[in-house]
């Protein structure tokens, strides 16, 4: 997987099954879980979207 493409694993679960799901407002990436649900955004400082 090249360094563009990687992904973060689920926080809430540590799945790599993840997949780009939109952008915050701040224009940063947000991704959801597929094995969860879980929606999240790397490196971020708020717990939950």
């Amino acid at each position: 997987m090249s360094p563009i493409d990687s992904r973060p694993p689920c926080p809430s679960c540590g799945s790599e099954y993840i997949v780009k799901n939109g952008s915050t407002h701040h224009k940063k990436p947000k991704f959801k879980c597929k094995d969860c649900g879980r929606q999240f955004v790397e490196f971020s400082t708020q717990k939950y979207i």
